[in-house]
């Protein structure tokens, strides 16, 4: 071997030597990290870490159902006549309306005509009626001839009702208060009872519709009272109105439906909204959200302090607020910490200095 290495070319040799050298560097680097890694790991477990902690107390709190959905109109209706006829006049959409407002006028053309013949034909019924009842009476008319006259003053009335249904039909009024969502026809149009004339919405009372899991939808009850807050903060007041009896099958989930007054009809249909329905009073903490973290096992909670020993605990957040959040899960007296936290681990010893206040 000795030999052979003697026999190689000078640039072989120097390469071969350069090889080894790097070779043996690299292997005592690894060894001197690895004993490094193990010193470091040792010191770590035997160091005691410094927290900072705060006594927290639990308060009485109402524990509530929190459900997203949208605002809905209450009733929406789609206007078309019973009859065909032009367009005469119509109003504009966009315009608020009250029940019995016309909508969209047609053109009567000789309904009205048919109409007044109508009316005089039934007073001429109702005189010939009166005439022969009182002649009656006096034994000059037959029973017969007093049925007769009346089913002439009968049919008379009948005819006069139907050419009155005739001219209202030539005029599509609102059948409450409500806004004109739309008008699909003009002027000078032609419509028929196929064809839509417009359509218009109640806002008041209006609607916020949301989906409730199986699991709670047997907490919900009806007219139960309830908070609506819509997306730009403001809340309302409101009741539950609706809780479906079959769920959907796509998502395993109930409709509800809450009423809310509107009576300025300032709030619109499809504002996204949430519902906050009251479902039982619990002990709960107000903690700041920086202090929520994960366990191994991904379960949210805090930690705390018991005996100078860091603890993890399991928390369920109820509610959401500007100020923190509320959770239950934790004792009614807790030393939370709040500072040093991230570098603590569950059972681990440290030292704790408690802030007052």
């Amino acid at each position: 071997m000795v030999k052979k290495f003697k026999s190689l070319p000078t640039n072989y040799k120097s390469a071969l030597i350069i090889f080894i050298v790097v070779v043996m560097w690299i292997a005592s680097g690894f060894l001197k990290s690895d004993d490094k890694e193990v010193s470091i790991e040792t010191i770590d477990s035997e160091q005691i870490v410094s927290v900072r902690a705060k006594n927290i107390s639990a308060e009485n709190k109402i524990y509530f159902l929190t459900i997203r959905g949208r605002t809905e109109a209450d009733s929406k209706v789609i206007l078309r006549p019973k009859t065909t006829s032009t367009i005469l006049e119509t109003l504009d959409k966009g315009q608020n309306v009250k029940k019995g407002d016309v909508i969209c006028k047609l053109d009567p053309e000789d309904r009205v005509a048919r109409l007044d013949e109508a009316i005089a034909n039934e007073k001429q019924a109702q005189l010939k009626f009166d005439a022969t009842l009182a002649l009656a009476k006096e034994g000059y008319r037959s029973e017969n001839a007093v049925a007769s006259a009346e089913a002439i003053l009968k049919g008379a009335v009948a005819r006069r009702e139907i050419a009155g249904n005739a001219v209202n039909n030539t005029m599509l009024k609102a059948p409450f208060d409500g806004f004109v969502e739309d008008i699909n026809v003009k002027v000078g149009d032609l419509i028929s009872p196929s064809q839509m004339c417009g359509s218009i919405i109640q806002l008041d009372p209006m609607i916020v519709s949301g989906e409730v899991t199986e699991k709670n939808i047997v907490q919900m009850i009806p007219d139960q009272k309830v908070s609506i807050e819509l997306l730009d903060g403001k809340k309302l007041d409101g009741q539950i109105s609706y809780i479906s009896k079959s769920s959907n099958s796509a998502t395993r989930t109930y409709k509800i439906e809450a009423t809310f007054d509107n009576k300025s009809g300032l709030i619109r249909e499809g504002i996204t909204a949430t519902i906050k329905v009251p479902l039982q009073e619990v002990k709960a903490q107000l903690i700041p959200s920086y202090l929520l973290s994960l366990n191994d096992a991904g379960d949210l909670g805090v930690k705390i302090v018991e005996d100078n020993i860091a603890k993890f605990l399991k928390i369920q957040i109820i509610e959401d607020t500007a100020d923190g959040i509320w959770v239950v899960g934790l004792p009614e007296q807790t030393i939370l910490i709040t500072v040093g936290q991230e570098y603590v681990i569950d059972g681990q010893k440290i030292n704790t200095q408690i802030d007052q206040g």
